[in-house]
């Protein structure tokens, strides 16, 4: 970090930094819906224009010296939100309604004038199991929950994410005959005054950082034990999902005590903020050449910190739940033996941002790290990054050795796009069994069977993993990609056509978990919602397993306005969404997820699909004339294609992905002369090289002769996509 305000010491703190957020839709959560507003009142809560007298206001605060506050504080934590402290509950605030059925319904409005998002915490949360809790903007385009007795911590609370808008709306339902009447008492609001739910973000990683995808690294399983953390509503760090010895998928992640300072700089740490943050898994760029972002969908709220040594900087914490088993957690080995090989990676998020990777090819090196604050030759020296850089919000980032087990964790550096280094983690070594009071080693938790193990590999989640299904391939082109006059090929077009399906095939009994699909366009719509099916059949949809409505958002902030809005387009595009099931499905042999559209129009829905393929292989339908198509029959695609559809899957015969890992065929390099030369390792005549900008915007091709292509490339840093017969290979290129 750069050094500003106070000494040294807390200078270059690497502190965790500030969330780009792509509008969150669900944490952990058990399915249903708020009640249809016919049922209640007419409170108007569901007005753009809330009604004041039912809605608690937020008093106001000055902005701008926070933001100049924030602007001096280089050394601390970086911060989004101002926390207002409240205590509200079904006593002194908002309106109760009860229905015909003996349901009471309570409901509060929450506004904060100006604020981008609102996140809350719920100080108290004691409710039956027959009860649930939703929280969903005033339009109801983005709808968190439900949330049940099953979501309450130990503690008592539970931290909620942020949700886009100055207002968002807290519902209670309790049927008639509940073994006890709930409790609920809203503790905290935190308003989001800097604008992380800005598309795009103001705050966005420098551009030498490298997407996890984009990098052969992004094949490793150890990925996906790397989360970003929401602490306290406020602050933002990354950490890691650890295994012990027991290999029981006990819930540990491993990340920086800093992260966890109270005034972001000074210890102790305030264990109490654990139960206040909120866990993000897969967090990333799904694929590298595309401007598509990553679903935010994937979290968990609270934790408790079981093992923590501010004399190190170590911290690990435990979730309030296991993970469950359609994120897909992975859980990384470690090594404490105090041997290890390069080449070291990290993988990060910095400034919240999509998950990146940092590799340094040379040997780290022990060294002491702010001197009075941490122990004497206790960090790991990063001297130069060979491949991208840290950032605040990096803190607490796992760095690997070369076996892909974590050696340390990230507590601060000053590398950047310019001289990208120096970065220093903790040795993990050195809290490990160190003869202190209980909860200041780590020991006693990765290693709970005594074993006196110094290595551990990582490991899927026990039982069956889940895996993700796709028929994408990385040699893929997506579309659509404007609008079109005639509709579209997988939406709403002039045909027609409503009910669209993609096809996959599973060996034996399995089980689908969710659904990732990216959309052109589409809202959410009460009255005209998307439906999603799943379908079993052979050649086409036959028997109907499971339907359930797609709740999706799509607001977006217009700066112009300082307001919210809905749009039919722009919030969709680029944006990777998933669907979790309110029950899991069985499947076997083949079976189709079908999307259902409303024959209203006003509101649009299209999916993405890939352009059409030179071999004719397709894995799309469509529905017209009460039968089902193929897409080469559809005339608004005239080819194979597959849809932007991919299934969570626990698959009891593994199904066999495609690996795309080879060893690279290709080379680039800026000359004197600042062109870009590509060499191939055989000759590539008429190959296609294709040029990218960091948000995955196309800049140019050109065509390959020989063994070699040549091309412009503009200042700075763009991705290179060769597209082989059989695979692609993407290569980040720096001028």
């Amino acid at each position: 970090m750069k050094t500003r305000g106070r000494s040294l010491f807390f200078a270059i703190l690497l502190l965790f930094g500030l969330l780009h957020v792509s509008f969150i839709s669900a944490q952990v959560s058990h399915g249903g819906m708020p009640c249809p507003e016919h049922l209640l009142d007419g409170s108007g809560l569901r007005s753009t224009s809330p009604d004041k007298s039912l809605y608690v206001t937020m008093p106001s605060f000055d902005v701008d010296s926070l933001l100049r506050e924030d602007s001096l504080a280089s050394y601390g934590t970086l911060r989004f939100a101002h926390k207002f402290r409240v205590s509200l509950d079904m006593e002194n605030s908002g309106a109760m309604t009860y229905l015909e059925d003996g349901t009471k319904v309570w409901r509060v409005g929450i506004t904060s004038s100006g604020a981008f998002s609102l996140n809350l915490l719920f100080t108290e949360f004691e409710i039956p199991s027959q009860a649930r809790v939703f929280l969903y903007s005033p339009d109801r385009s983005t709808i968190l929950g439900s949330f049940t007795s099953a979501n309450r911590q130990e503690s008592g609370v539970l931290p909620i994410a942020p949700i886009a808008g100055d207002s968002l709306v807290v519902e209670y339902e309790e049927p008639a005959g509940a073994d006890f009447e709930g409790r609920l008492r809203i503790g905290e609001v935190n308003h989001d005054y800097v604008g992380f739910r800005l598309l795009p973000s103001k705050l966005q990683a420098q551009e030498c950082e490298v997407d996890i995808n984009c990098n052969e690294l992004g094949n490793l399983p150890q990925k996906r034990s790397v989360c970003l953390i929401i602490v306290n509503g406020t602050y933002y760090c990354t950490g890691s999902l650890v295994n012990n010895t027991a290999k029981d998928d006990a819930p540990y992640v491993l990340s920086a005590s800093h992260c966890l300072f109270p005034d972001g700089a000074n210890p102790p740490i305030d264990a109490k903020m654990a139960e206040t943050s909120v866990f993000f898994f897969n967090y990333e760029v799904p694929y590298c050449y595309s401007d598509i972002k990553g679903t935010m969908e994937q979290t968990i709220a609270g934790a408790t910190v079981v093992a923590s040594n501010s004399d190190y900087d170590m911290l690990l914490f435990k979730l309030s739940e296991p993970v469950p088993v359609d994120y897909r957690p992975y859980y990384s080995g470690w090594n404490v033996s105090g041997v290890m090989m390069p080449p070291f990676y990290m993988i990060h998020h910095p400034v919240g941002d999509l998950k990146k990777v940092a590799i340094e090819n040379d040997a780290v090196t022990t060294h002491s790290f702010m001197s009075g604050l941490f122990e004497e030759k206790s960090h790991w020296r990063v001297y130069r990054w060979d491949l991208g850089i840290s950032e605040g919000g990096s803190s607490g980032s796992p760095l690997f050795d070369s076996d892909n087990r974590i050696v340390g964790a990230l507590s601060g550096g000053q590398s950047d796009c310019n001289t990208t280094g120096a970065d220093s983690f903790y040795e993990l070594l050195r809290p490990w069994s160190q003869p202190k009071e209980d909860g200041a080693y780590l020991a006693q938790w990765l290693d709970p069977i005594n074993s006196e193990a110094v290595v551990l590999d990582g490991k899927e989640s026990n039982g069956t993993p889940c895996v993700r299904l796709s028929n994408i391939r990385p040699t893929d082109d997506f579309l659509p990609k404007t609008e079109s006059s005639k509709g579209y090929a997988a939406g709403h077009n002039d045909k027609g056509y409503l009910r669209y399906a993609e096809k996959f095939s599973v060996e034996g009994a399995s089980v689908i978990y969710g659904i990732y699909f990216v959309p052109f366009m589409g809202s959410y719509s009460e009255m005209n919602p998307v439906r999603v099916s799943i379908y079993s059949g052979d050649s086409e949809p036959t028997h109907l397993l499971h339907e359930q409505v797609l709740k999706i958002s799509n607001t977006q902030y217009y700066s112009s306005t300082k307001k919210f809005k809905d749009v039919e387009v722009d919030s969709w595009a680029g944006k990777e969404n998933y669907l979790r099931l309110d029950s899991a499905v069985s499947v076997n042999g083949n079976f189709f997820v079908v999307f259902d559209l409303p024959e209203n129009t006003r509101r649009k829905f299209a999916l993405k699909h890939s352009d059409v393929r030179s071999d004719g292989s397709n894995t799309a339908y469509f529905y017209h004339d009460g039968k089902w198509h193929t897409f080469q029959e559809n005339p608004l695609a005239n080819g194979g294609t597959s849809l932007m559809v991919d299934v969570v899957c626990q698959c009891m015969s593994q199904v066999s992905q495609p690996e795309y890992t080879h060893k690279r065929k290709t080379s680039a390099v800026v000359k004197e002369d600042g062109r870009l030369y590509v060499f191939f390792d055989s000759n590539k005549d008429n190959a296609q090289v294709s040029l990218y900008d960091m948000l995955g915007r196309f800049l140019g091709s050109v065509t390959c002769r020989g063994d070699k292509a040549l091309m412009d490339v503009p200042e700075g840093v763009t991705l290179l996509r060769v597209v082989y017969d059989d695979y692609s290979e993407t290569l980040r290129v720096v001028r």
